[in-house]
């Protein structure tokens, strides 16, 4: 069930690409121990020309969208205003997680309950507020809420109810998450910002059969915090800053970075389509500062329509893992 509803939400911020100026109504709403913090303005995403772009692309292929519209009368494409996901990151148990959506925008309260009920959901009083509640693997209860008119909740019970209760007593985030969010929301329409150690991005690399990828990701380690954003038009414009460890934790992240944009490179001969990811990584600028990194490029909005459509990223993963040594 959780399904249900998380995978038009997620499927429509990635679709969208408009991870835009921050809502602060729905910030004021989540979790205070929140370490990880997207803001999406979904009707900022549907002018842009790739999210024009992208949500054609959804139309075409529209019987899951269709199906939940019929059943919900909430139709993500056209009712969803923006939302803001928030985690306070990995837990040790991957089942217990917590995460939240705060969504704003027009939901059909009774249908929706409804559909919740309908598919082994129960409903339980929290704070004035119906919760409609649903078990997960490992025993997690994942739930759905309104708690005011045009605001809908989604997480993990306990991260629902926290929402609910924020009401009356907004949240206050960590300062250096909430610095973050001032820096990166306002000149871009796509952000985040994180407090997350970069421990978590390189948790899933230890098995990885090419030693110059570990030893590469061991660098992404030394991050401490990190923002990123991107401002769409016909320039395509994205940015990632990062604060590191050292200085000298901050120059090996940007041969990281480096090495990735190596691995495409590479490719632009073997494959015409790759070159269009590859012009852009050749005007990539990098720069350090003490222990501060800043990396940007730029890239036509018609050539990520043309990456979108080619399946490149797939294809060139596959060619470089079928280029690695085996594992004997």
């Amino acid at each position: 069930m959780r399904r249900f509803f998380a995978v038009p939400i997620l499927v429509l911020a990635a679709a969208g690409a408009g991870f835009a100026a921050a809502d602060n109504g729905l910030l004021a709403l989540i979790p205070a121990e929140s370490k990880i913090v997207t803001s999406v303005d979904v009707q900022q995403a549907r002018s842009s020309p790739f999210g024009q772009f992208l949500l054609s692309r959804m139309n075409s292929d529209s019987n899951g969208f269709d199906k939940m519209a019929q059943e919900t009368g909430f139709d993500p494409r056209r009712d969803l205003q923006s939302f803001v996901f928030a985690s306070s990151g990995p837990a040790a148990n991957v089942g217990q997680s917590s995460f939240v959506v705060v969504a704003r925008g027009t939901f059909d309260s009774q249908s929706i309950g409804k559909q919740v009920l309908s598919h082994g959901g129960t409903v339980q009083n929290f704070g004035g507020i119906d919760v409609y509640v649903f078990q997960q693997q490992h025993g997690r209860s994942s739930a759905f809420a309104l708690p005011d008119t045009g605001i809908a909740v989604f997480g993990d019970l306990a991260s629902v109810q926290q929402v609910i209760a924020n009401r009356a007593n907004p949240a206050i985030l960590d300062s250096a998450l909430q610095n973050l969010i001032t820096q990166v929301s306002p000149n871009n329409d796509a952000w985040f910002a994180s407090l997350l150690p970069g421990s978590f991005l390189t948790q899933h690399v230890n098995d990885a059969t090419n030693q110059q990828v570990k030893t590469q990701a061991q660098a992404l380690q030394s991050v401490r915090q990190a923002a990123g954003g991107v401002r769409f038009g016909d320039l395509v414009q994205l940015t990632f800053d990062a604060v590191t460890r050292s200085p000298q934790d901050a120059v090996s992240l940007t041969d990281v970075v480096r090495f990735v944009a190596s691995l495409v490179q590479m490719q632009r001969q073997k494959d015409p389509k790759a070159g269009l990811l590859a012009s852009a990584l050749d005007n990539m600028t990098m720069n350090t500062s003490g222990s501060n990194v800043h990396v940007s490029l730029a890239i036509a909005e018609t050539s990520i329509e043309q990456i979108a459509d080619s399946g490149i990223g797939l294809n060139a993963h596959h060619r470089f893992k079928a280029a690695r040594p085996s594992q004997r």
